[in-house]
C-alpha cells in the first residue's frame, strides 16, 4: 500500500470508474424506479416488486432535510463547543506563538508575535500617553 497522498495512481483510478460506473446504475435505477409506470414494470418487465413511490419522492427530501439540519444546527454546535471561551488566553494565543526576542539596531528584527497588550496600545491609546 501507498502513502496516503491525492496524488493518482492505479488502484485508485480503478476504484473511482467503479464508483462512477455504480453511481450511474444506481442513479439509472433510481429514475426508472420513480417515472416509470408501475404497470409497465408488472407487465412488460415482469418485475412484481418495487417499493412504493412515495419513496421515491420522501427518501430524497429526508436526506436534503438531514443535510440542511446538519449544515445549520448541527455543525455550527460542533463549532461552538470546540471554541473556547472569550475569557480564556486561548483566544489571544496559541501553542505555535512567537516570542519577541532582542535583536541588534540595525539589523532585521527576527520573525514574531505581537502580544496583544502592545497592539491594544498602539490602536487605541493616543500618541501624548506613550
Amino acid at each position: 500500500m501507498s502513502e496516503r497522498t491525492p496524488a493518482p495512481y492505479g488502484p485508485r483510478s480503478v476504484y473511482g470508474y467503479a464508483m462512477y460506473i455504480g453511481s450511474n446504475m444506481l442513479l439509472l435505477l433510481y429514475l426508472v424506479w420513480a417515472f416509470v409506470p408501475v404497470e409497465f414494470l408488472h407487465e412488460k418487465l415482469g418485475l412484481t416488486y418495487w417499493p412504493s413511490k412515495y419513496w421515491a419522492v420522501a427518501l430524497p427530501i429526508w436526506f436534503l432535510t438531514a443535510i440542511a439540519v446538519f449544515a445549520f444546527a448541527i455543525y455550527p454546535a460542533i463549532n461552538m463547543t470546540l471554541t473556547p471561551n472569550i475569557d480564556d488566553p486561548r483566544t489571544i494565543t496559541d501553542e505555535y506563538c512567537l516570542e519577541q526576542r532582542k535583536s541588534t539596531p540595525s539589523g532585521i528584527p527576527p520573525v514574531s508575535d505581537i502580544p496583544i497588550t502592545e497592539v491594544c496600545r498602539r490602536l487605541y491609546l493616543s500618541n501624548d500617553q506613550d
